[in-house]
This record gives C-alpha cells, structure tokens and sequence, in this order.
C-alpha cells in the first residue's frame, strides 16, 4: 500500500514539473513572439492563428494585412498601431486600448471588443459583423462604410463619431451613447436604440425603419429625409430635432417629447402620436394627417405654417 501511495506521489510531482516546464517554454515563446512583432522581424514567417497575446505591449507596431484570426489580445495596448487590412476575426482583445490604431479595411468579424478603448480608431470599411462592443469607448472614431450587421453595442460610446454609410442593420445599441455622430446615409433597418442618447446627431437619409427607439435621447437630431417608418420612438425626446420630409409611416410616437420639433413635409399616415407633446412643432405640406388629428395637435400647441 505505501509503495502504491509512494508511485502516485512521484508521479504528481513529475506531472507537475512537466506542466511547468510546457508553461515555462510557452512563457519564452511567447515573449519571443511578441519581440518579434514589436521589432517588425520576419512577420511573415510568424504564425499567430489562435496565439496568447494577452497584455501584450505593443504601442505602435506595424501588423497590416497579417493573418491573426483567432488570436488572444485581451487587454493589449496597441496605441497608434497599424493594423490595415489585418484578419482578427473571431480574435479577443477586450479591454484592449487601440487608440488612434489604423484598422481601415480590416476583417474583425466576430470579433470581441468589449470594454476595448478605440477612441479616434480608424475603422474605415471595416468588417465588424455580429462583433461584440459592448462597453467599448468608439469617441470620435472613423467608421464610415463599415459592416456592423448584427453587431452587439450595449453602453457603448460613440460621442463624436464619424459614421456615414455605415451598416447597423439588426445592431443592439441599447443605452449607446452617439451624442454629435454623423450617422448621414447609415443603414440601421431594425437597429436597437432604445435608451440610447443621439442628442444633436446627423441621420440625415438614414435607414431606420422598423427601428427601437423607446426611450431615445434624440433633441436637436437632424433626421432630414429620414426613413422611420414602422419605428418604435414610444417615450422619446425629439424636442427641436429636424424632421423634414422624414418618413414616419406607421411609427409610434406614443408619449414623445416633440415640442419645437420641425415636421415640415413629413409623411405621417397611420403615425401614433397619442399623448405627444408638440408645443410649438412646426408642422405643413404633411401627408396622413386627418383634419381631427390636425385639430387634437393644434390644441396641444402645434403650429401649422401652411394655413
């Protein structure tokens, strides 16, 4: 019995040396990879499909149009990093810091960005499908004509952020922040805004129908041209925003705060603006409005310029 107990005993104890020295060889390795990559020496001999990166320091260095499908960067500083072109879809680098990083054209599909510093990022025609970002901070990032279909935003911040053509089609940006983001031709088809704050943002021609908008922050928006049809905008606050000639077919506008709101050519059939409040909304040249609608938004202190 005591020699079977001794021969368990020696047999942990190699299997715990030998775990240690695969952790030691994989500790060198790694250090040696990341020297390698901050140095810019032989990258092309380097594979670093599904690599353990993590916490690696990296500020500044050139990856672009590398291959890192897969690779672990969590909490990785890549501060002023190039990264054009780069593959890291389905890669995991939350709580990385990427700022001012260049990833104009990169593959990020899948990716995880949670809790990530992408602030003054440039994401050009990135492509971030059904990529997490929820809680990542996007302040004043370039995402124009990137694909962000299906992609996860919850609380993320995206104050001063150019996003002009940008795909968010079925997005959940719950509780985002956008505050002065030019949204200008994005494409936001059933996207998740609700609770989100879009106080003074550009939407001009922007495709939202059929979006969630309860709740939403929109005062000041310039929604020009704008479809919303079929959107939920139940609860939100679009006190002074621009909504000329803005499709709200079919919208509920429930309980929205609309006073000072310019609806001038808007399209209203079947709109629900029940318990809005419209004092001093400017309304004229509008389709779908019926002569008892007209008079309930008169006596709620809507102004109709064209009588």
């Amino acid at each position: 019995m005591k020699k079977e107990i001794k021969k368990l005993v020696e047999t942990s104890s190699n299997a715990r040396e030998v775990n240690q020295d695969e952790s030691q060889q994989q500790q060198i390795i790694r250090e040696k990879i990341i020297n390698q990559v901050v140095k810019g020496e032989n990258l092309s001999s380097l594979n670093l499909i599904f690599t353990d990166l993590k916490e690696a320091k990296l500020i500044g260095v050139n990856l672009n149009n590398m291959y890192l499908s897969g690779v672990e960067l969590c909490s990785a500083d890549l501060t002023n990093a190039q990264l054009l072109a780069i593959d890291l879809s389905e890669a995991d680098l939350s709580n990385s810091k990427l700022v001012n990083a260049q990833l104009a054209g990169a593959n990020l599909n899948s990716i995880k960005l949670i809790g990530a510093n992408l602030s003054n990022a440039n994401l050009r025609d990135a492509n971030l499908c059904t990529s997490k970002l929820n809680h990542a901070c996007l302040i004043a990032a370039q995402l124009l004509g990137a694909n962000l279909s299906g992609a996860q935003l919850t609380d993320a911040n995206l104050n001063n952020a150019l996003l002009q053509k940008i795909y968010l089609w079925n997005a959940n940006l719950n509780n985002a922040q956008l505050i002065n983001s030019d949204l200008t031709d994005a494409y936001m088809n059933n996207v998740k805004l609700n609770n989100a704050d879009l106080t003074g943002a550009i939407l001009v021609n922007a495709q939202l129908s059929e979006a969630k908008l309860k709740h939403a922050k929109l005062k000041s928006a310039n929604l020009n041209a704008a479809q919303l049809d079929n959107a939920n905008l139940k609860n939100a606050d679009l006190s002074d925003a621009c909504l000329e000639r803005v499709n709200l077919q079919n919208s509920n506008l429930e309980g929205a705060i609309l006073n000072g709101a310019n609806f001038h050519k808007a399209i209203l059939n079947n709109a629900n603006l029940t318990n809005a409040k419209v004092k001093n909304a400017r309304f004229g040249e509008n389709t779908g409005i019926s002569e008892e609608a007209k008079l309930y938004l008169k006596r709620e202190g809507a102004i109709f310029e064209d009588e």
